[in-house]
């Protein structure tokens, strides 16, 4: 239950929204319920419960992409003072109150969970939803505001956004205006609220990292290269992976590096893309309004079209993944940055080299940088560097990491700050990924 406090600033944001309201029965309190989300898998069935490092970094953009839904649990506890015969409104999305009475404002309304009695949430009520019902409203031509609805139609889909969200609860008046009016809210993720009670937040992040780094070279040596690059100053990086190819033949090294799972908490080590997680067929979808491409048919548009083996927008270039003629430059895997071709560890955001040894003297490779903030969305560098190890150049990763066949140093132009035998690497089993 909140302490007398909480329960001050409850009241103190309900009359913030500036309704002059008729008397009415005291609203539920928000601490008689217990709310536990949910990581799902790909039939969007329960996993495991949220955890913290769930709530603050799980939901990014790849898994919006694919749809890996969130689950939610809402019960009242069993000491709850709830009347069982009001009638109790879930929604899931931001700004909910605001949303619902505004419909000319900056919120679209929020996706619907339930709506029903009291009774009902005594015994407990449970749903999972696309995850991009946190940032974005529902389109107000939509049939429907269901989150688990085909027919409901988003404002937008997983643009770059970020920010907090989640469930929303109301009890509405019924002898006032139809529906829920925002001083009928008594629970949500409000950002100055949520740090003054125990109501759940999640935060999504479906931006790449915003800081680019810049000068990426590549230094051969004898069996391996040594990347370079420069890091403007803090940011949102959490870290790197470098991903390698033979330039001849588009192939992976092999080197069969951990990959994330779909279910993994977060560790703020890997980065993600949809194709990665869920490859052509997302988990679930979701309908956006007014979706279309802008300057339809031309190459730098960001969409890859009929004619186009790549486009990166802004990115391509002579240097880049996808040259200026939309057509690749790279392999259409290292392109996609799949987990096949990584040939790094994760590297921490204050390192500015590495060195990727045991690759074979007189082949030329590809190298590409991938930065990803802690969520796991990723930023390659827009430009690919190609180097060819020679024999009559000094060792990369030294002389014990060459005879062994894999060293690899990651740092900011001093010696490594670890290292890695391919040898090891082989002899680990593959992991499946989903």
């Amino acid at each position: 239950m909140p302490d007398i406090s909480t329960r001050y600033v409850y009241a103190a944001l309900l009359a913030t929204f500036g309704f002059a309201g008729t008397a009415r029965a005291a609203l539920p309190d928000p601490g008689d319920f217990s709310v536990t989300y949910y990581v799902t898998d790909e039939s969007g069935e329960f996993v495991r419960p949220m955890v913290e490092r769930d709530f603050r970094y799980f939901s990014n953009r790849a898994r919006c992409e694919c749809g890996q839904r969130v689950g939610i649990e809402v019960k009242a506890k069993a000491n709850a003072m709830l009347d069982t015969a009001s009638r109790i409104q879930a929604y899931i999305g931001t700004q909910c109150p605001t949303a619902e009475t505004s419909l000319a404002g900056q919120f679209l309304r929020c996706g619907v969970l339930a709506q029903l009695l009291g009774a009902e949430y005594i015994k407990g009520i449970s749903g999972a939803f696309h995850p991009a019902f946190l940032p974005f409203g529902v389109d107000p031509a939509a049939p429907t505001r269901d989150v688990g609805a085909p027919e409901t139609i988003l404002g937008e889909g997983c643009g770059d956004v970020q920010g907090e969200a989640g469930l929303w609860l109301c009890s509405p008046n019924e002898n006032a205006i139809a529906g829920c009016q925002a001083q009928d809210f008594f629970y949500g993720p409000d950002n100055a609220l949520s740090k003054l009670s125990d109501i759940p937040t999640l935060a999504y992040d479906f931006s790449p990292p915003l800081m680019k780094v810049t000068g990426l070279t590549a230094e051969p040596g004898s069996g391996g290269v040594e990347l370079h690059w420069e890091v403007p100053g803090a940011g949102d990086i959490a870290g790197f992976r470098v991903l390698c190819e033979e330039a001849d033949s588009g192939a992976s090294l092999g080197l069969d590096k951990a990959t994330p799972d779909l279910l993994d908490l977060p560790s703020g080590t890997h980065y993600f893309t949809a194709g990665n997680l869920c490859g052509a067929e997302p988990f679930s979808t979701v309908k956006i309004a007014g979706q279309g491409v802008e300057d339809p048919g031309v190459c730098g548009n960001g969409v890859v079209e009929a004619g186009e083996a790549c486009d990166d927008g802004d990115d391509n270039g002579p240097a880049g993944l996808c040259d200026a003629g939309c057509g690749l430059r790279v392999s259409a895997g290292l392109h996609a940055l799949d987990w096949d071709h990584v040939c790094s560890d994760h590297i921490p955001f204050s390192s500015e080299s590495v060195a990727i040894a045991g690759l074979e003297n007189g082949k030329t490779y590809n190298f590409v940088l991938v930065a990803y903030d802690a969520f796991g969305n990723p930023r390659v560098h827009d430009k690919v560097v190609t180097a060819t190890p020679d024999e009559a150049l000094p060792a990369v990763g030294g002389d014990e990491g060459a005879a062994e066949g894999c060293a690899c140093a990651a740092g900011q132009g001093g010696p490594g700050l670890w290292a890695m035998s391919l040898v090891g690497l082989l002899g680990l089993a593959r992991r499946r990924r989903r």
